[in-house]
């Protein structure tokens, strides 16, 4: 379970990722870049905490640290990924 659900949201990241890489207009990019997926990759993590928690309250438990572990996984990625870009297009 723990692969199928850090699988999962390594698409979702990847996938908004690209929306907001190439959605964006060349004068824009930076800036799309530095809110949007700043703003996508917190929302994202926390989702995955509020997940994580919700499935140990609620009796399994690996489905809850699955979550936890893409949370955790998901923020120096996601972090790195949002600072490459950054200096990239900004």
């Amino acid at each position: 379970m723990l692969k199928k659900i850090v699988g999962i949201n390594l698409l979702v990241f990847a996938a908004y990722a690209l929306l907001i890489n190439l959605s964006s207009s060349v004068a824009d990019k930076g800036f799309n870049i530095a809110v949007g997926m700043g703003v996508g990759i917190a929302i994202h993590v926390a989702l995955n905490i509020i997940a994580g928690i919700f499935f140990f309250l609620i009796g399994k438990a690996e489905a809850g640290k699955s979550f936890l572990i893409s949370a955790a996984v998901l923020v120096p990625l996601g972090f790195c990924t949002w600072l490459i870009l950054l200096s990239i297009f900004g």
